[in-house]
């Protein structure tokens, strides 16, 4: 659609009035205290590193993050017949309740990141930005329940030690 020919002369300086005020204006009012975008809800690609699902197995695990550092097996609280095994990476551990599926991933030092961009070393502001309010604070757990899951057990925990995220676990709640 094309401006009537006495405005054509005024339609770049028009165009020019709402770049202005795009660029200078919006800033102001995200400055000002507007509303953040609201935060989605967990979905499955929470539970992931690096694409790969929480509950992938073992198989999918060493394609892609290579045979582990070492591991590590210990008594699981909730079940005495199936020991709790770890496999150790370099900055995150890989939980397993059971062979062959892990029930959860542990980020533990900075350079791996949640599908949302949240690492460990963050500011817990960051953290809350991406994922909004936890679900339930317990000490310095902040939790974020899969509202999804009718037992609400698939969990993000970030454990949050003054202002910095110190951990972040994704899976299945054990902690």
């Amino acid at each position: 659609m094309s401006m009537p020919k006495r405005h054509a002369k005024h339609g770049s300086r028009l165009a020019s009035v709402r770049r202005c005020c795009t660029a200078c204006i919006m800033p102001m009012l995200v400055a000002c205290g507007a509303p953040a975008p609201p935060v989605l809800p967990l979905q499955p690609e929470d539970f992931t590193l690096r694409g790969v699902p929480v509950d992938a197995d073992s198989a999918e695990i060493r394609l892609t993050f290579g045979d582990p550092d070492s591991i590590v097996e210990g008594l699981n609280p909730f079940a005495d017949t199936v020991p709790l095994t770890t496999w150790i990476y370099d900055g995150f551990e890989i939980r397993f309740g059971g062979p062959p599926t892990p029930v959860g991933i542990m980020i533990s030092a900075p350079g791996e990141r949640t599908a949302r961009g949240a690492t460990v070393g963050d500011e817990a502001a960051v953290f809350r930005r991406l994922y909004g309010e936890p679900t339930a604070i317990l000490d310095s757990n902040w939790i974020y329940a899969d509202t999804t899951n009718p037992a609400a057990l698939h969990v993000i925990n970030a454990v949050v030690h003054g202002d910095t995220v110190r951990r972040i676990y994704m899976g299945w709640a054990l902690e």
